[in-house]
C-alpha cells in the first residue's frame, strides 16, 4: 500500500515538472536569440566604426598623385612540315610586347602617358629577318571642365627601333626601307576629352597638328611617305579624333582598341581634304594562368600619302609601282610568357 502511494506521488510530480522544463527549454532559447540578435547589432556597429576609422585614416594620408603600371609579353610561334603535300616553310618566331603608363591625377589636373612597344624576329628559310617592329607614345594633360568632360592638349609619337630592309628582291642585295625616325610621325593637338565611363573616352580636336618625318638618307625614299623630295618633313594642320576602349570581355578575356582619325583640311590639293587617315589597332588578351597568356593584335592603316609596292606583270614582265590609297592591314596571334604590374592603390 505504501509502494503504490509513492508511485502515485512520484507521477504527480513528473506531471507538475513537465510543463516546468518545457517551460525553462523555451525560455533557454528565447535567452539565446536574443543574444544572438544583440551579438548581431554589435557586430554591425563595430563594422561601422572600423569603416569608418579607415576612411579617417585614409583621409589623412597625403593624396596618390601618379598610378602606373604596364603588360609585358615573350610570344614564341614554331610551325613544321614533313612530307606535307600542299606544302609549307617551317619557321619559328619570337615577339616581345610592351605596354606601359603612367598617370598623374590631382585635383582637376591630370597627366596621363602610355608606351606601347613590340619587336620580334622570324626564321624562315635559312634566313633570321625582323617581323615585328612598333613604338608608341602618348601623352595626354587636361583639366577637368566637369565630371566626365575636360580640355586636354595630346602628343602622339609613333616609329620603329631597328632597321627594315626590302627582302622582295632575289638578287640577295636588300635595299634599307626604313628606320628609326625615317619614317617617325608626329601629333599634337589641343581639343576636348569625353570620358563617360571608366573604360572608354572620346578626343575630339579641331586643331591638331600632323608632321611626317624622314631622315635625310640617300637609301631612303622620302616621297614614299607623302614628304617632298629634298625635305625632312611634311606639316598637315586639320581636325584629329581618338577613342580608346579597354573592357574585360568575360572572365581572363581583356580587350583593348583604339582608332585614331586625321582629317587634313588644308591640303594645297583641294581633292585630298575629303581623305582621311585611319589608324585602328585591336588588342584580345586571353589569360590562361599567372604567367601564360594568348594575345592577338590587329592593326588597320589608310593614310593617302603613303605609298605602297604593287607588282604588275605586262607580256611576262614583272615590275613594281609605287600606289597612294591604299588599305594597310597587319595581324598577329601568339602564346607566351607575360608579366602584369601596377601601383598599390
Amino acid at each position: 500500500m505504501n509502494l503504490n502511494r509513492s508511485f502515485v506521488y512520484l507521477l504527480f510530480l513528473c506531471l507538475i515538472a513537465m510543463p516546468l522544463i518545457v517551460f525553462s527549454q523555451d525560455n533557454s532559447i528565447e535567452t539565446k536569440q536574443k543574444a544572438l540578435e544583440k551579438l548581431k547589432t554589435d557586430k554591425s556597429d563595430v563594422e561601422k566604426k572600423i569603416s569608418a576609422m579607415e576612411a579617417e585614416i585614409s583621409a589623412m594620408k597625403p593624396p596618390k598623385t601618379w598610378k602606373y603600371g604596364g603588360f609585358m609579353s615573350l610570344n614564341l610561334n614554331q610551325s613544321a612540315f614533313v612530307n606535307w603535300a600542299p606544302g609549307g616553310v617551317p619557321s619559328i618566331s619570337a615577339t616581345a610586347v610592351g605596354n606601359f603608363y603612367a598617370n598623374y591625377k590631382k585635383k582637376n589636373w591630370s597627366w596621363n602617358n602610355t608606351i606601347d612597344a613590340a619587336w620580334g624576329m622570324i626564321y624562315a628559310n635559312k634566313h633570321l629577318r625582323k617581323n615585328e617592329d612598333k613604338i608608341e607614345i602618348n601623352s595626354k594633360a587636361g583639366y577637368d571642365l566637369q565630371k566626365k568632360l575636360s580640355v586636354a592638349a595630346l602628343m602622339k609619337f609613333n616609329s620603329q627601333f631597328t632597321p627594315t630592309y626590302d627582302y622582295s628582291s632575289n638578287n640577295g642585295v636588300y635595299p634599307l626601307k626604313s628606320y628609326f625616325a625615317a619614317p617617325a610621325y608626329l601629333t599634337i593637338s589641343l581639343g576636348l576629352d569625353y570620358k563617360p565611363t571608366n573604360y572608354f573616352s572620346l578626343y575630339f580636336s579641331p586643331a591638331a597638328g600632323k608632321f611626317t618625318f624622314v631622315q635625310r638618307d640617300p637609301n631612303i625614299h622620302e616621297w614614299a611617305y607623302g614628304v617632298d623630295t629634298g625635305k625632312v618633313y611634311r606639316g598637315e594642320f586639320g581636325a584629329y579624333v581618338s577613342a580608346v576602349l579597354t573592357k574585360d570581355i568575360v572572365k581572363n578575356v581583356s580587350l583593348w582598341t583604339k582608332i585614331d582619325l586625321f582629317n587634313n583640311y588644308t591640303d594645297k590639293d583641294k581633292g585630298n581634304r575629303k581623305n582621311i587617315d585611319i589608324d585602328w589597332q585591336t588588342r584580345i588578351n586571353l589569360k590562361i594562368n599567372k604567367y601564360l597568356t594568348a594575345n592577338l593584335f590587329t592593326e588597320v592603316l589608310y593614310d593617302h600619302n603613303i605609298a605602297i609596292p604593287v607588282e604588275q606583270t605586262s607580256g611576262g614582265i614583272t615590275t613594281k609601282t609605287l600606289v597612294n590609297s591604299k588599305l594597310q592591314f597587319r595581324e598577329a596571334l601568339g602564346v607566351g610568357l607575360s608579366y602584369k604590374f601596377n601601383s598599390k592603390e
